[in-house]
């Protein structure tokens, strides 16, 4: 469930007067719009094979979707933003709020990740976002079956915690991807204002939880909700539900009990229902998300020129907390660009609410081959988690994950591209699959303006 509330329309009025005194101070220039690289990820395998209208998205696809819907949107209204013309910001800025409760996004995005992983285990969803809910301060993925969340929670307990924490770990995901278009592919267009929003929303959604104000809300949508079994959410408040689910995976669905109208399960949890550790990892959590704010992205600062023996580089880095279905992670971005080589070094602070888990991903980004048209992408991680995701099982296992992707220009403005994934057990923001998996996906690349 997503909670959308006027809170977020003062921060988007707050960020669009920062970003718009320090636009003033830039040298005047002609609106151009910057050119967006779109992402159409047609095939995502095997989540489109075992998947069903209508839910036919993987978390890459609706990510990719959900990018492009703004970048391309931010280019037209907002141009480049080295732009003096400060009013666009208010174009961009009230586009992003009176759509952000439609198809592609940041919302829309957000339940397809809760849906995504409901699929990989065959339950249907609906996302109510498809019903253009404006103006609604709560938004449900509905049409679940009791029966499919008992089964769930009994069967892959780690899934179900992962199910509530992945509406946020979308939007943290959005803007990693957005800002690596930022400082990999040159990208200028006015997006600073959904960066922000998503971590606003996080931070927001968070505390709320965190809070006694998540029993009135629960309250409110129990008594709206009554005997309609297919209106109701999965979930409620996302996570609330996360920490319950995270700290007592063999406690079975039903120990939730009746739904206060009488009817079908109590899906949601209050913040009452919490114990005090529950209550004390939730706030932590909700405290550590403003991490996501040290991001130099967020002010326009999208590389840093650097030198070291004589050689020249760009770099930038920025944090990012997720809450994820073994406990959280802080994770540490340093950007690298080196002459034609691009590098992304990530290093996890995994954390439970006793142990520390380190890791490290390594990515190199659109390497040209020996073929001057041919561009090839790796990435290697390696992650110590706890065995099984559970919290407080003490001992780990290693998630080892692979990646590579070949991407073929046909010209300026075209592309195709084929890549593949391999991981064996463990959480991965964006993969979908806490087993092992073998994941392979193809689409286009479209140069816009």
């Amino acid at each position: 469930m997503k909670n959308l509330k006027s809170f977020f329309a003062i921060c988007i009025l707050l960020c669009t007067f920062n970003l718009r005194a320090d636009v003033i101070e830039m040298p005047p220039s002609a609106h151009v719009r910057p050119p967006v690289e779109l992402d159409f990820p047609l095939v995502d395998l095997p989540f489109n094979s075992t998947s069903y209208f209508p839910n036919l998205y993987s978390m890459q696809q609706s990510l990719s979707l959900s990018t492009d819907f703004y970048e391309t949107a931010h280019s037209v209204l907002g141009g480049h933003y080295s732009s003096n013309n400060w009013y666009r910001i208010f174009y961009v800025a009230g586009f992003d709020l009176l759509t952000s409760a439609i198809p592609l996004s940041s919302s829309w995005m957000h339940e397809e990740w809760h849906r995504s992983v409901m699929s990989s285990r065959g339950i249907g969803s609906f996302n109510d976002v498809n019903t253009f809910p404006i103006g609604s301060p709560l938004i449900a993925v509905s049409h679940v079956d009791d029966i499919d969340l008992v089964n769930l929670k009994r069967d892959h307990p780690a899934d179900q915690v992962r199910l509530s924490a992945a509406g946020m770990e979308s939007q943290v995901a959005q803007n990693m991807l957005i800002e690596k278009h930022h400082f990999f592919n040159g990208l200028r267009s006015l997006d600073q204002i959904i960066l922000l929003e998503n971590n606003f929303s996080v931070t927001f959604y968070l505390a709320t939880c965190a809070s006694k104000d998540a029993d009135k809300t629960t309250d409110e949508q129990n008594t709206q909700d009554g005997t309609d079994l297919r209106r109701r959410d999965f979930t409620g408040l996302d996570c609330t539900a996360w920490v319950y689910d995270l700290f007592r995976p063999k406690e079975p669905y039903a120990a939730r009990g009746t739904h206060p109208s009488g009817v079908g399960a109590d899906r949601y949890i209050r913040y009452s229902d919490l114990n005090s550790k529950e209550k004390d990892f939730l706030s932590l959590q909700a405290a550590l998300s403003l991490l996501n704010f040290a991001d130099p992205f967020l002010f326009r600062k999208d590389e840093f020129d650097g030198e070291f023996s004589g050689t020249h580089f760009k770099w930038n880095a920025k944090l990012n907390h997720y809450i994820t279905s073994f406990g959280a992670t802080v994770d540490a971005n340093l950007f690298l660009k080196l002459n034609d080589e691009k590098y992304l070094v990530t290093w996890h602070n995994g954390m439970t609410d006793t142990r520390y888990l380190p890791g490290i991903t390594l990515e190199w980004i659109e390497t040209e081959t020996l073929c001057h048209a041919l561009f090839a992408s790796t990435g290697f991680t390696i992650w110590q988690q706890p065995k099984d995701q559970m919290i407080e099982d003490k001992a780990t296992t290693t998630l080892a994950a692979a990646s590579a992707q070949l991407l073929y220009r046909l010209n300026e403005r075209f592309a195709t591209y084929l890549g593949i994934e391999l991981k064996n057990e463990g959480w991965l923001a964006g993969n979908v699959y806490l087993d092992r998996n073998l994941s392979a996906q193809a689409g286009l690349k479209a140069t816009v303006f």
